[in-house]
């Protein structure tokens, strides 16, 4: 039920670390890791639970959860979200807010793979909602065996990796019976205010009527293989026509090739330029591609990002009001205190740590958008270097987005 080429993939990529299985205590999550305990050993895995704290009784599914790992031998630690006040719940929230437990707690741990427990009944939903809410055949591609974490800064150098993508849901309860196994039925699973439990039912009435959910898990293989054509070729349209530094400055007269190519090229910069952890739409990009490069263009911000036309081609920089705050009412970035020798992240974009305690990250008015204080009035980091250590992640951003040293190497 693993697939192979993941498996040696993740293996790879994991080194001798182990690898971090996101545990929900589902029958998908509780059957990946039974079937990677029986493939490389119990000492190899690490389970994280993430209690998202939404409901009565995720506490005891948590600890529930966190049994069926010990019964194994494998190392569990149970991660409970924490919730701001008035804080967005909903499913794409909590979504993130799992990704981002999951991805700290990794880092903190020392480890670079996550397992999730995603099956081909999965794809063949996530293709069903992607292609209802008009998504381009990219979003069509579904869901990426194995790539970076989707969230940023937090999956920076993190793999994901799915090996169960070919595996059907009830294949996976069939073996959990033949093993004796136990696992908990989340209520949310059968919830209909949630899309995708709409679109699960009504792809079961699809199949009962005779159609294959195996054709739209095809369809994402195909335009997975076409993507990760694409990402390859954006990438080195990239490199041959972007600079890349605090800001991104792009020489028009390189800037060539497919539309698709020069798009994706675009979006991943543009997403490098914000620290965004996501990139804009496609219809956005396509516009936008178009205008930067016309003649007589005077510049513009969107999506966090300000463009500027230099004489041979355009400058995307960090939009100095979002970081700033600017009159329509959006506020500046708080302040941001580093731990000593502790790396942090300012803005998605940048790096820091400090040798000695004290000292926080403020927004300000220069090249990088931060300063730096300890009890004294604001410095650039030109005057502090040497007490604080500084890089741009904007390479780093434009890796996360297309994974060259994943997608595109030999397992």
């Amino acid at each position: 039920m693993l697939d192979r080429l993941t498996i040696e993939r993740m293996m790879a990529w994991t080194g001798e670390r182990p690898v971090l299985i996101a545990l929900s205590g589902g029958g998908d999550s509780v059957a990946l890791m039974r079937l990677l305990v029986a493939e490389c050993g119990a000492h190899r895995l690490h389970a994280a639970i993430v209690d998202h704290a939404l409901r009565d009784g995720s506490a005891d599914d948590a600890a529930r959860a966190r049994s069926f790992a010990d019964a194994l031998g494998v190392a569990a630690s149970v991660l409970t979200v924490s919730w701001e006040e008035g804080a967005n719940r909903a499913q794409q929230a909590a979504r993130e807010a799992r990704y981002r437990a999951l991805c700290e707690h990794a880092r903190s741990e020392g480890l670079n793979t996550i397992a999730a427990a995603h099956t081909s009944d999965d794809q063949a939903e996530t293709l069903l909602m992607r292609a209802a809410n008009g998504s381009a055949w990219r979003g069509l591609a579904g869901i990426a065996a194995f790539a970076f974490a989707p969230i940023w800064p937090e999956g920076r150098g993190i793999a994901l990796a799915r090996p169960l993508l070919g595996a059907r849901r009830d294949e996976l309860r069939s073996y959990l019976r033949e093993e004796g196994a136990a696992w908990i039925e989340d209520p949310a699973n059968t919830n209909p205010k949630f899309e995708r439990v709409r679109v699960r039912a009504r792809l079961s009435q699809l199949e009962a009527n005779g159609f294959e959910p195996s054709r739209l898990v095809h369809i994402a293989k195909r335009l997975r293989a076409r993507s990760d054509l694409l990402d390859r070729a954006a990438l080195q349209l990239i490199a041959s026509a972007a600079s890349v530094g605090l800001s991104i400055s792009i020489k028009g007269v390189v800037w060539s090739g497919p539309r698709d190519v020069r798009c994706r090229a675009l979006s991943i910069l543009i997403a490098a330029a914000a620290g965004a952890s996501r990139e804009p739409s496609w219809g956005e990009v396509e516009q936008l591609e178009q205008r930067i490069f016309s003649a007589g263009y005077r510049g513009e911000t969107h999506t966090g990002v300000a463009f500027s036309p230099a004489k041979h081609g355009v400058t995307l920089e960090r939009e100095r009001g979002a970081v700033l705050g600017r009159t329509d009412g959006v506020p500046a970035i708080a302040p941001l205190s580093l731990i000593q020798n502790k790396e942090a992240i300012w803005d998605g974009r940048l790096a820091i740590t400090a040798s000695e305690p004290g000292w926080r990250v403020v927004p300000a008015r220069n090249d990088a958008l931060a300063a730096f204080e300890n009890g004294s009035p604001p410095a650039p980091y030109a005057e502090v270097e040497g007490i604080l250590s500084l890089r741009p992640l904007t390479a780093e951003r434009i890796a996360h987005a297309v994974a060259p040293d994943i997608n595109h190497a030999k397992p």
